[in-house]
């Protein structure tokens, strides 16, 4: 079993209230960058289900970054 590797992902977003970039990090546990991304992604969604905010949060991909830490 391989073990896993901590990294931090920063996810950039748009919101639709503010029409201002934000960034958002998280700290992850994962086997590799994809599967990082991957979890990161999916807290992201997590929270803004959660949130009951009005606005919208549209992530850039293009400028999600990943590093190992």
């Amino acid at each position: 079993m391989s073990s896993l590797k901590k990294f931090k992902v920063t996810i950039p977003y748009f919101d639709s209230g503010t029409k201002k970039e934000h960034t958002v990090d998280f700290f992850i546990d994962a086997k590799d960058s994809a599967g990082a991304v991957i979890s990161a992604r999916e807290k992201f969604d997590a929270y803004e289900k959660l949130s009951h905010a009005s606005w919208v949060r549209i992530v850039r991909e293009d400028g999600i970054r990943v590093e190992e830490k």
